[in-house]
């Protein structure tokens, strides 16, 4: 239904400005624009097709291999802007493993303050670097376990941040759910700093800090996937009592022409308040990569952006990355070596070689996976 909706949307923008002068354009992996004097509709989208494969008991409950695949993500939004100061974006995301859609992004922003946004809706907190770069701009194909596991991602709040390449800021506060008949209040806060920030080199650091009351007193994104995402095997507790939550994160990221490197540390801890003892989540993970034809990662405003290939034959990337995962008593490392061609701005095939150990319960588990992303985005 909501896929309905958002095509009859769709339809109404490109329809609706017939009685004004009109402009349209169109740039691959940029999405579809429609303008009139005083009001601007974008159209866009992704598909990210992935295949896994793996074997072992990191991946495996039953200790077996496997493979799977799924719509890792299949999204259409539109973007608009209206007169000066206002604009607003939605986007739907098609669920493979429910079959049904969900609402990723829905706000209204208001551009009139100096120096200042205002957010308003469902957008994505300001915490973490690797969380807030987009999914179809990340390097592997899937975010680092601690990254998931602390990250709040997109909910319904209200927030204000602004910045240049230089340094940004956002703060916010969020309904992360219900606490009884209350909001569980949530509250997000990124700071960024580039002190080299040209077209060939960026220096980049970053300070995150999130805390939130316990929706349902429990909190259920302690357990993880060790960065497979259709292997079944999870290391961590899915429902740990307690009250709040709260954890900060540091980042650091070097860019020069075709080598690029970043890598965060966060510390969390959910208070048990009467329920049962605190619990720490602590992790982080290094990564760097080589463009082997050349090309620079783009920077803007405190995150990285997608390889753009220079030439018609595409551009080649190679990178590594180490991540480490500690949710309590547990604990998990993997190791990713991949490979990214980018054909166009448009599309891009992505191979991830992932090695996993982890030790849950006193037990200690390994394996090996293989992941094949397809992605196209308008």
């Amino acid at each position: 239904m909501k896929l309905k909706l958002i095509a009859v949307a769709v339809a109404t923008v490109i329809s609706a400005p017939a009685f004004a002068e009109t402009e349209t354009s169109g740039k691959a992996g940029s999405g579809f624009t429609v303008k009139t004097d005083d009001v601007s509709f974008s159209v866009f989208g992704r598909v990210q097709y992935d295949v896994d494969m793996w074997d072992g008991d990191a991946f495996s409950t039953a200790d077996e291999s496997g493979s799977d695949s799924e719509i890792r993500r299949g999204r259409i939004g539109i973007s608009g802007k209206i007169a000066k100061d206002w604009s607003g974006k939605i986007e739907v995301n098609y669920n493979d493993a429910t079959g049904e859609s969900n609402l990723e992004d829905a706000y209204v922003k208001y551009t009139g303050m100096e120096g200042a946004d205002l957010l308003i809706g469902k957008h994505k907190e300001p915490f973490g670097l690797e969380e807030n770069t987009s999914s179809k701009d990340i390097t592997a194909i899937e975010r680092t376990m601690i990254t998931n596991a602390l990250a709040p991602g997109k909910n319904y709040g209200v927030s204000l941040g602004g910045g240049s390449n230089e340094f940004t800021w956002k703060f916010g506060i969020y309904d992360r759910g219900e606490e009884g008949n209350n909001i569980a209040t949530g509250f997000s806060g990124r700071v960024t700093t580039a002190p080299i920030a040209t077209k060939d080199e960026v220096f980049h650091l970053g300070f995150g800090y999130t805390q939130s009351r316990l929706a349902g007193n429990t909190y259920g994104e302690a357990d993880q996937r060790l960065e497979l995402h259709t292997a079944d095997e999870k290391v961590g507790s899915s429902s740990l009592l307690g009250e709040s939550i709260m954890a900060y994160n540091l980042e650091v990221a070097y860019a020069a022409g075709p080598f690029h490197a970043q890598a965060e540390y966060f510390d969390g801890e959910v208070d048990g308040g009467n329920w049962t003892a605190d619990t720490d989540i602590e992790g982080y993970y290094a990564q760097a990569g080589y463009i082997l034809t050349g090309e620079s990662r783009p920077y803007s405003k405190g995150v990285f952006k997608r390889v753009k290939p220079k030439g018609d034959a595409g551009a080649w990337e190679v990178f590594g990355r180490y991540s480490n995962y500690e949710p309590g008593t547990d604990e998990a490392e993997v190791f990713t070596l991949g490979l990214n061609y980018y054909a166009n701005d448009a599309v891009r095939i992505g191979l991830n070689y992932v090695s996993a150990d982890m030790t849950e319960g006193g037990i200690d588990k390994d394996g090996d996976g293989l992941a094949v992303r397809f992605q196209y985005v308008f």
